[in-house]
């Protein structure tokens, strides 16, 4: 599967939203059969198999539908990545132009610390804010509460599909203080189970 990662610039001015568009191709493979004998007839072709879904129409990952994140309203660089940044790509933003954000939208949640490290110890531009999409809940307390460790200034955002079976993880993500805010992707919006939760709760509604 090969992913490709977007950098945008924005007019200023234009008050246009800025959508996050996560796209990856995943060609079908071609397959032949081996060549019968002589004396027997030819094979049926096989029948072609269905062409996948395109990355951003699929319902399994909630962060490859367009996604509405913020309102930018000046000239900036923004680069998206499906993946955490290694200390060296966070030294080759540095030389990117006007750069004005870091979109991180993660497959799954890091499961400890260790991983965010990098995160850690970025030195940013001036001006540039790191953005973190999360896919679901927590799948532990240690993984929330490793972004907790992080020092850095960081804007994380959740896209959940419902609220949480264990009705205390709100709790324990009110005490998140990187936590923007939650958006969940239903069928029929509901702010059912998500009471206490103490953060931005927005919803959307994904039709293919």
């Amino acid at each position: 599967m090969q992913i490709r990662l977007t950098t945008l610039t924005l007019r200023p001015a234009t008050f246009a939203p800025f959508l996050l568009f996560c796209i990856a191709c995943a060609p079908g493979a071609t397959h032949s059969s081996p060549r019968g004998a002589a004396q027997s007839p030819p094979a049926a072709p096989a029948a072609q198999a269905p062409a996948p879904l395109p990355r951003e129409a699929n319902p399994d990952d909630a962060l490859c539908a367009p996604l509405l994140i913020d309102q930018d309203f000046g000239f900036g660089t923004h680069v998206v990545m499906r993946r955490l940044p290694n200390a060296a790509d966070l030294e080759d933003m540095r030389f990117i132009s006007g750069l004005r954000q870091v979109l991180i939208a993660l497959p799954a949640w890091p499961s400890t610390y260790a991983e965010l490290k990098p995160l850690q110890q970025a030195i940013m531009p001036e001006g540039t804010e790191i953005v973190v999409l999360l896919p679901g809940w927590p799948p532990s307390h240690e993984a929330l509460g490793a972004w907790n460790l992080v020092g850095a200034n960081l804007r994380l955002i959740m896209v959940v599909d419902g609220p949480p079976t264990d009705r205390a993880m709100i709790a324990e993500l009110n005490q998140l203080r990187s936590l923007e805010r939650v958006i969940a992707q239903m069928e029929q919006p509901s702010r059912s189970g998500f009471e206490r939760l103490q953060r931005p709760l927005s919803f959307r509604v994904l039709k293919l």
